[in-house]
C-alpha cells in the first residue's frame, strides 16, 4: 500500500496535488484499489500503482491527463476483458507493450473501430437534431401567443 506522499516519489512527480489529479482522473478504475488508512490517508494498492504508472507513462509521452486516462481506461476495460475471456492470466501494461513501447496493433484497430462507431452515432444524432430544427422553422415561437 502506498500513500500519496510515497506516490510522489514512485511516479517521479513534484507535488502531492499532481498525484491527487491522477487519482481523480482514474477514480472509477481505482475504486477497488483505494483505501483509507490511519488519519484518513489515501492508500493505493499495487494494482492501483500499476494503473497510475501506465497513466504517467502516457502523460510523459505527450498525452493530456484526460486523453491518457481515456487510453488507460480503454486498455484496462477492453483489452483486459478480452485477455481474461481468452482464459489467459491478466497481463500487466508493461507486458502488453512491445519492445518499441507500442501497444499491439489489434488494440489500436479496436480503439479506432470503437471511436468510428461513436462518430457515426453522433453523426446520426446531429442529423436528427438538424431535421427537427428544420421542421419547426415555419412555426411561430411558443411565446408569441403571450405577447
Amino acid at each position: 500500500m502506498y500513500t500519496v506522499s510515497q506516490l510522489v516519489d514512485v511516479l517521479h512527480l513534484e507535488t502531492e496535488n499532481q498525484v491527487r489529479n491522477r487519482l481523480n482522473a482514474l477514480r472509477d478504475q481505482l475504486v477497488g484499489h483505494l483505501r483509507r488508512g490511519p488519519n484518513n490517508q489515501l492508500l493505493v494498492t499495487e494494482t492501483g500503482l500499476e494503473l497510475l504508472r501506465s497513466l504517467q507513462a502516457l502523460c510523459e509521452t505527450g498525452y493530456t491527463l484526460r486523453e491518457a486516462s481515456s487510453l488507460v481506461r480503454y486498455n484496462d476495460e477492453y483489452i483486459g476483458t478480452k485477455l481474461r475471456t481468452a482464459s489467459t492470466p491478466p497481463v500487466s501494461n508493461q507486458d502488453k507493450q512491445g519492445e518499441t513501447g507500442e501497444f499491439p496493433a489489434q488494440g489500436w484497430t479496436a480503439l479506432v473501430r470503437h471511436l468510428a462507431d461513436q462518430v457515426n452515432a453522433l453523426d446520426a444524432r446531429v442529423a436528427a437534431l438538424e431535421a427537427s430544427a428544420h421542421s419547426t422553422r415555419g412555426q411561430t415561437p411558443w411565446w408569441e401567443t403571450w405577447r
